[in-house]
């Protein structure tokens, strides 16, 4: 990495204070280009005063003429976040500006920055393992405070520490097994072949528990598809705006509004909820709703969650029956809800098993809407707390600890069954390799192109 790369690290709208980042060998040399400071002595470099303090300066055109008055800040190599030479430059938050001085970089020797090439340099250089690289990831893209706080344990070390000490056990027995493999003629000691089935089951399962934690991780980064499914006029759409919070959906007393699923993502307690409004499910409709209501079986399939809505106003209907044989099918949570408290009563609650213990609610008034926003966190949230904080969010790291345990299950089963240890290296050295592809020991550049595919440019 011999090059100088450098990029506007502050979000691409126009605000108080936009930063322009620089990293690599020639970071000093392109900011002395560019940032004269107000410094004591008169002329002296920014590369030449205290680094880590901020300096007050001006940031000049390449015909000597003003462009902004800012701050700068240098980091010295090995010491800042790519641990690589970095300077900040703090300049007035214009777009124009911004634009401009960040083509006085490239015009001074830096090139453009990659998506997450500074993250990617902090880890290259040793200044980040893997799971903290993709933490960073995880906190800019955070939308919950819970998923803000498990990005900010990844980011201290907490998932590497766990990670490292289940590594470290299992490379003690493909150690052990290793040296009998290669030395047995030497007179190596056989290997305590009881003792590392034990290390392997207790690895697997530490690593399948944290996999297993994904189920509930996700719900605070990818949100789990909710489908919100009912008869037309049932007041699915008023529903959904009333969860958001403003009118998503249009809203009418016609039947059949809703032609097409409409998706919006709200918070519901910790957990994000992907809301996804779909047709009214009823015989009948004509073609263009007809293809609606198959978007409303397909959304339903897809869902992770299925709130049922069922009008308090009117009486039980065949539509509403063929509600009810839809979910009967499904086996994801479902949540009713009887809509439309705000009326008088009609609906019969032992019409259907689903309705007898259903939420009633008014997405008019907003009565309800709390215990209902209660009911769907009882049932999502289940899985989203562990017991030692720990908990994957990323789908990759899920995947490649679920392929660890396997391997690692696959180790124990091996030496339980009496085979030799060259039988039970080759699954213990897969897990290691999993593993170590969270962690970052064993990574290639397919790898690392997904996990910083994932970051904004200047991060």
């Amino acid at each position: 990495m011999t090059d100088t790369i450098a990029a506007i690290a502050t979000p691409p709208a126009t605000g108080a204070i936009g930063i322009i980042r620089l990293s690599g060998p020639q970071a000093r040399a392109v900011a002395d280009r560019i940032f004269f400071p107000y410094s004591k002595p008169d002329g002296a470099a920014l590369s030449a005063l205290p680094p880590r303090c901020a300096h007050f300066g001006r940031v000049l055109d390449a015909d000597g003429r003003l462009l902004d008055k800012a701050l700068a800040l240098v980091f010295p190599a090995p010491h800042s976040y790519t641990g690589e030479d970095c300077v900040e430059l703090h300049c007035h938050g214009g777009l124009r500006l911004l634009d401009r001085v960040l083509s006085l970089c490239f015009a001074n020797g830096a090139r453009q920055a990659e998506a997450g090439e500074f993250t990617k340099r902090a880890f290259l250089n040793g200044r980040l393992d893997l799971t903290e690289a993709e933490a960073v990831a995880d906190l800019i893209h955070a939308e919950t405070l819970e998923g803000v706080r498990n990005a900010a344990g990844q980011l201290s070390g907490r998932l590497f520490e766990e990670l490292s000490s289940i590594y470290n056990q299992l490379m003690d027995v493909t150690a052990h097994f290793t040296a009998y493999i290669d030395y047995t003629d030497e007179g190596v000691e056989p290997p305590d072949c009881a003792g590392a089935e034990a290390i392997c089951r207790q690895s697997a399962k530490r690593l399948a528990d944290l996999a297993d934690s994904f189920a509930g991780g996700r719900l605070f980064t990818e949100g789990i598809r909710c489908a919100i499914v009912g008869r037309p006029n049932a007041g699915k759409s008023s529903l959904l705006n009333a969860l958001c919070g403003f009118e998503r959906s249009i809203v009418t007393d016609l039947a059949g509004t809703t032609r097409d699923t409409v998706e919006e993502t709200v918070q519901v307690g910790p957990i994000l909820l992907r809301l996804i409004d779909t047709a009214g499910l009823r015989s009948g409709a004509e073609a263009v709703e007809q293809l609606g209501i198959e978007r409303t079986k397909a959304a339903v399939r897809q869902a992770g969650l299925v709130v049922a809505v069922f009008d308090g106003g009117e009486a039980f209907t065949e539509a509403d029956r063929a509600v009810c044989s839809l979910l009967a099918d499904t086996t994801v949570p479902i949540v009713a809800a009887v809509n439309k408290s705000d009326l008088p009563q009609r609906l019969d609650r032992a019409a259907a098993p689903a309705l007898a213990d259903a939420v009633s609610v008014s997405a008019a008034t907003g009565a309800g809407l709390e215990l209902l926003r209660q009911r769907i966190c009882a049932l999502c949230a289940a899985d989203a707390v562990r017991p030692d904080g720990s908990m994957i969010t990323n789908r990759r790291q899920a995947e490649a600890l679920k392929r660890a345990a396997e391997a690692a299950r696959h180790a124990a089963e091996a030496l339980c069954a009496g085979f030799t240890p060259d039988i039970a290296w080759v699954d213990a050295e897969a897990a290691l390799s999993a593993i170590g592809e969270v962690t970052g020991q064993t990574v290639n550049a397919e790898i690392l192109s997904r996990v910083f595919e994932r970051f904004c440019v200047g991060k």
